[in-house]
């Protein structure tokens, strides 16, 4: 089952898979037996009830990426809306993930149903964002990649007023040395070579973009703010 949470919590991942399974059995259980795994494994039962509802919302709302890859930028609203939801909800765990995401033989049951009542308001955040912008975990994670591979690509930022005069006076003083009238054809080849590289850097800097790339431009601010990479291995799926 894709819709899930994965912890990099060591052996506690193990236990975790334990604990769902019973969970979803728990689903068709009378509420009292409900109530005492939900309190006694924090709310294993109702993030199984969640990722069910999950995997009915990529049935209700099927996505196929779009041959050219880019992205909507209406739909890339609803992501960010959806990951700022699982961001607020993850935040209480943050310190708690960094210092148990390295112990790989390490932690009791305290850990277990901590990591598990992470797990599922994690996972509740999730269906409330995906049911509220009628949203697929599909075309969410989709979105997601497609919006971190934009991030790694080049142009569009536009060099800083620092920069370009940096780049600028650099310039002035190699088309000096250029002009010197003792300079040998060989060396002012190797001068001009350095200026067209420098005045490239600039024009690089803003040069075209990828539709993707312009999106990411112009929500950076959002996306950074709602990504989930600070959470270390926390990554919903």
């Amino acid at each position: 089952m894709k819709t899930w949470a994965k912890f990099g919590v060591g052996c506690l991942v193990v236990l975790l898979a334990v604990c769902i399974i019973s969970a979803v059995a728990a689903i068709f259980a009378g509420k009292q037996i409900k109530g005492w795994i939900n309190s006694a494994t924090g709310g294993a039962s109702d993030m199984a009830a969640n990722i069910k509802v999950m995997d009915q919302l990529n049935k209700d709302y099927p996505f196929t990426a779009p041959e050219s890859g880019d992205v909507d930028d209406a739909r890339l609203q609803a992501y960010i809306a959806v990951a700022t939801g699982v961001k607020v909800a993850m935040a209480p765990y943050e310190g708690w993930i960094k210092t148990h995401e390295s112990q790989h033989d390490k932690g009791d049951w305290k850990d277990v149903k901590k990591a598990l009542t992470m797990s599922a308001e994690l996972v509740a955040a999730m269906r409330k964002g995906l049911e509220e912008q009628k949203m697929s975990s599909k075309e969410f994670h989709w979105m997601k990649q497609a919006m971190r591979s934009a991030s790694r690509e080049s142009g569009g930022e536009g060099a800083t007023d620092a920069q370009r005069q940096m780049v600028e006076s650099s310039v002035k003083v190699l088309e000096e040395q250029l002009n010197e009238p003792h300079a040998t054809p060989e060396s002012r080849a190797q001068i001009q070579e350095q200026i067209d590289k420098l005045k490239a850097t600039l024009s690089e800097a803003g040069g075209p973009v990828s539709p993707n790339r312009g999106l990411y431009l112009k929500y950076e601010k959002e996306l950074r703010a709602c990504d989930l990479e600070e959470f270390g291995n926390v990554n919903v799926q």
